[in-house]
C-alpha cells in the first residue's frame, strides 16, 4: 500500500464526521472498508448465493471479492486493462440463475475502441472459461460508454450503450450508440425487440433509444419497467423506461415534447446551484392550500422543475410563501405548485434556489429490504459521483413524490454505485476504494440477524450474521441454540459472540452447518440467538438442501471394438465419497470373453470421486464365432450398478496385417509381436476408444466440464487524493 494512504485515511475519517450534519439525521454512515486495492471501482454486486460475498470491479479489470471482511487475496478475474488508454471495467451481472450455472457478466471498454460484454464462470472463488456474449461494440471515451448492465424479470440481458463521445447520430437505429439493448444471456437477440429487421439495416439489439450516457440500469419490481440513470449535458436524467421509448438525445435534455420521453427527475450537472426568478406581480399565489409559482424568465419551463422536485423558496414579498417544498405539479408551462396549508393570498418579487444536486449520476438501485422503515420500500435510491447518495419517494399514483439527499460527502467522495446488502443495509461504493455501510438510526436495543431464513445443501455451510442496533451500555453475550434438525443442522462455529461498546455495530458470523446423511428427508431446524440482556431473541429457520443421490457415473453404456483390440470407459461417482468405495468390473454374460489390463477394481478414497477413473478392456471371441457381445457390470456396495454393452467384431481371415492365435482364444497375449498394426486395432489411450471404436451415443457422465453483508472491519488505507481521481470528463461539453 502507498506510504501515503494511512495519513489520508484521517482526511477520510474527518470528512465523515465533518459532514454528518449533512446526512439524514435517521441514518448512521460509517466507512466499513477501504483498500489500495479497490481503488478505481466502479461497480459492486453481491453474490446471489447467502454466500455473503461482495464484488468489487475495478477499472483497471480487477473484480476482487470480500468476503465476511476479509478481501480474497486472488483476484476473480483480471482483465488487464489501462484507463489511460480509455480501457476499463463498466458493469456487472449475476445471472437469474446463478446457484445452478454460476455466470458472472461483465461490461467492458476493451483496447482498440471496443465495447464487449463477456462472462466467467464462477469455479471456488475464481473466474474461469470466459465467454463472449456481445462482441466489439464500437466505443469511444470512457466517460461516453455507457456501462449499465441488468437482467430483466423476463430473464433477458440489458445494456446501455452512451454516445461514445459523438461516434454517430444517437437516433440512428444502424448504430448501437445512445440506446438501451437486449440479449438473450448467450447474446444471441430476441426477434421481438422493437427495432429488429433481420437482414435489414438496424441494430437488432435496441429496445430503446435516445439517451446519452446510461450509466445505471435497475428494474422496478412490480411495474416491470427500467429505470436508466443518464448523464447530460444540461441535465442528469432517470427515466423510467419502457420498449421502444425514446429518450429525445440529442436534440432534448429534460426538455423534452409530446412523442418522446420525458424523465421522471433531473438536475443540473456539474454541481451547480439553480436560481431562477418569479413573475414581479403576482408571482406567487396560495388557494385552498396550494401555492402556485410563476416563472419570470423564458431560459426555463417548469417542467424543468420535474414533479417531487425540492426547492427552496426565498425573497417572497410575503414571506409565509418561503420556505422548503417539493413541487407537486404543472398547471402549465411557466407555472409549478407546492403544497402550503396557510391563508389564501397573492404576492410577487422572490424566486426559486436549488441547491447543488451533483455532478454526475451513477448507479442506482430500489429497496426491498427489511432493515430499514417500512417508509423506504420500493424507494429508488441511486448516487451522485460528486458523493451523494439521492432518495426518491413515490405517490400512491406512481409518480415521484419527493426527492432527498440522504448522505452528502462531497465534494470529491466519488460515489459510483449503492446496493443494498445481505443484511439490508445500504453500501455505498466509492470509485476511491472505500465502501461505506448505511444504516438506520435504531429506536431500540435490538439483535440484527442476517438472514432470517435459510438453505443449507447436505455438506455444507452458511453463514449468519450478527450485530446490535445501538452501543450496549454493558457488554452482551449472544447465546445460539438449535432446536429441531435430527442432529444434521447444527452450528459449526460462532455459538457464543460477545459485543461491547466498541465492536457492538461489527458483524459477527455463525457458522450453520448441514451433515450430508444416506436419506432423502428434509430436515428442519430453528436456531435461536439469545442475548444476555433484556430485548429480544431472534429465530433463524434453516433447512437442508439433499445432496444429489451418491451414484456410479460410467461414462459409456455400449463400446464397439475388433477383436484383439482394446477400448476404455470411465467410472466415476456424483460426489466425493466420505467412505472409501470399492468398484468392480466384470463380464455377466454374453459369448465373448473379455480381460481388464487395467480397472476391473477400482479404489475411491474419502474425498475422492469426482474424478473419474479408467477401465481398460480387452476382448477375444470364441474360434467359431464372427460377432458377438459380452455385458459388464460395474458395481459397488450399496450403489446401483450399471451395466456397458462391448460388441465384439471379428476380424477378417484375410487380413494381413494380423495373425491370431486361436489356441490362446484370440486374447492380447496372442497377436503377433512382429506383425505391423493396422488403425483397426490402435487404442487411443486418452480418449477410451480405438480408430475401430464406434462412439457412444452417451456423453461422459465424469464431470469436467462477506464482504460479511453486514459491515467490514475498517482497513486503515486511504481515498485517494481527490486530485488523482477519475472523472468523466465534462469539459468537453
Amino acid at each position: 500500500m502507498r506510504s501515503f494512504l494511512p495519513l489520508l485515511a484521517l482526511s477520510v475519517l474527518a470528512a465523515t464526521s465533518s459532514q454528518a450534519e449533512e446526512d439524514s439525521p435517521d441514518l448512521e454512515v460509517a466507512l466499513c472498508y477501504i483498500s489500495e486495492s479497490i481503488y478505481g471501482a466502479t461497480r459492486m454486486a453481491w453474490a446471489p448465493d447467502d454466500s455473503g460475498r461482495l464484488f468489487v470491479v475495478t477499472m483497471r479489470g480487477e473484480v476482487r471479492v470480500i468476503v465476511n471482511g476479509v478481501e480474497s487475496p486472488t483476484s476473480f478475474i483480471s482483465e488487464h486493462l489501462n484507463h489511460y488508454e480509455r480501457q476499463g471495467m463498466l458493469g456487472i451481472a449475476f445471472d437469474p440463475d446463478f446457484a445452478n450455472n454460476h455466470y458472472v457478466y461483465f461490461f467492458a471498454a476493451l483496447p482498440n475502441f471496443k465495447l464487449q460484454i463477456f462472462r466467467y464462470t464462477d469455479a471456488g472463488g475464481i473466474g474461469v472459461d470466459r465467454t463472449v456474449i456481445v462482441a466489439d461494440i464500437p466505443a469511444g471515451d470512457l466517460d461516453y460508454d455507457g456501462g449499465g448492465l441488468t437482467f430483466g424479470p423476463d430473464g433477458m440481458l440489458y445494456f446501455g450503450v452512451g454516445d461514445l463521445h459523438g461516434y454517430g447520430p444517437e437516433d440512428d437505429l444502424t448504430q448501437p450508440t445512445s440506446k438501451i439493448h437486449r440479449v438473450r444471456p448467450d447474446g444471441t437477440i430476441p426477434t421481438d425487440n422493437p427495432f429488429y429487421d433481420g437482414d435489414g439495416p438496424n441494430v437488432d439489439s435496441t429496445w430503446a433509444r435516445g439517451f446519452r450516457n446510461l450509466y445505471g440500469l435497475a428494474f422496478q419490481p412490480g411495474t416491470g419497467r427500467l429505470w436508466a440513470n443518464v448523464s447530460g449535458r444540461m441535465a442528469n436524467q432517470i427515466f423510467s423506461v419502457s420498449r421502444g421509448d425514446h429518450g429525445g438525445w440529442g436534440p432534448y435534455e429534460n426538455n423534452q415534447p409530446e412523442g418522446y420521453l420525458a424523465p421522471v427527475h433531473s438536475y443540473l450537472p456539474n454541481g451547480v446551484f439553480d436560481e431562477y426568478p418569479f413573475a414581479q406581480q403576482a408571482g406567487a399565489v396560495r388557494q385552498n392550500g396550494v401555492a402556485t409559482f410563476t416563472l419570470g424568465g423564458t431560459y426555463y419551463e417548469s417542467y424543468a422543475y420535474r414533479k417531487g422536485t425540492r426547492l427552496t423558496i426565498v425573497d417572497v414579498e410575503d414571506p409565509s410563501f418561503n420556505g422548503d417544498f417539493y413541487v407537486t405539479g404543472h398547471p402549465d408551462s411557466r407555472t409549478f405548485t407546492v403544497d402550503q396549508p396557510e391563508p389564501d393570498a397573492v404576492s410577487g418579487g422572490g424566486g426559486l434556489l436549488r441547491r447543488s444536486q451533483g455532478e454526475f449520476i451513477m448507479g442506482g438501485m430500489f429497496y426491498e429490504g427489511l432493515r430499514f422503515p417500512e417508509s423506504y420500500r420500493g424507494n429508488y435510491l441511486f448516487t451522485d459521483f460528486r458523493g451523494m447518495l439521492h432518495r426518491i419517494r413515490f405517490a400512491a399514483d406512481g409518480s415521484v413524490a419527493t426527492e432527498d439527499i440522504i448522505v452528502n460527502r462531497e465534494p470529491s467522495a466519488g460515489f459510483v454505485d449503492v446496493n443494498e446488502g445481505p443484511d439490508g443495509a445500504l453500501y455505498l461504493l466509492s470509485y476511491q476504494g472505500g465502501v461505506l455501510r448505511v444504516t438506520p438510526v435504531p429506536v431500540a436495543q435490538a439483535l440484527i440477524v442476517s438472514p432470517l431464513d435459510l438453505s443449507i445443501p447436505e455438506g455444507e455451510t452458511k453463514t449468519v450474521m450478527v450485530s446490535l442496533a445501538m452501543p450496549p451500555t454493558v457488554d452482551v453475550w449472544v447465546k445460539v441454540d438449535v432446536q429441531g434438525g435430527e442432529g444434521d443442522l447444527t452450528v459449526a462455529e460462532g455459538g457464543s459472540l460477545r459485543f461491547t461498546r466498541e465492536n457492538w455495530s461489527v458483524p459477527q458470523f455463525v457458522t450453520l452447518s448441514a451433515a450430508r446423511d444416506a436419506d432423502a428427508d428434509v430436515e428442519h431446524a430453528s436456531f435461536t440467538f439469545t442475548p444476555t440482556q433484556a430485548f429480544p431473541a431472534v429465530t433463524v429457520q434453516a433447512r437442508t438442501v439433499e445432496a444429489e443421490t451418491q451414484s456410479l457415473q460410467v461414462s459409456e453404456s455400449s463400446l464397439a471394438m475388433d477383436e484383439g483390440a482394446q477400448a476404455a470407459f470411465t467410472v466415476a461417482l456424483a460426489y466425493a465419497t466420505t467412505v472409501p468405495v470399492t468398484v468392480t468390473v466384470a463380464r455377466t454374460s454374453g459369448d465373448a470373453e473379455v480381460s481388464f489390463p487395467e480397472g476391473a477394481t477400482l479404489t475411491f478414497a474419502p474425498g475422492e470421486g469426482e474424478t473419474p477413473k479408467t477401465v481398460t478392456v480387452a476382448a477375444t471371441l470364441p474360434a467359431t464365432s464372427t460377432d458377438d457381445t459380452a455385458v459388464l457390470t460395474v458395481s459397488a456396495l450399496g450403489l446401483e450398478s450399471r451395466a456397458v454393452t462391448v460388441t465384439v467384431r471379428a476380424l477378417p481371415d484375410a487380413d494381413a496385417g494380423m495373425s491370431v492365435d486361436a489356441g490362446t482364444g484370440g486374447d492380447a497375449g496372442g497377436v503377433d509381436a512382429g506383425a505391423e498394426a493396422d488403425a483397426g486395432p490402435g487404442l487411443d489411450a486418452g480418449s477410451g476408444h480405438d480408430a475401430g471404436t464406434v462412439p457412444s451415443p452417451m456423453e461422459d457422465e465424469s464431470g469436467g466440464c462477506s464482504a460479511g453483508a453486514t459491515a467490514l472491519p475498517v482497513v486503515l488505507g486511504g481515498w485517494l487524493m481527490a486530485g488523482l481521481m477519475w472523472r468523466p470528463r465534462r469539459i468537453r461539453r
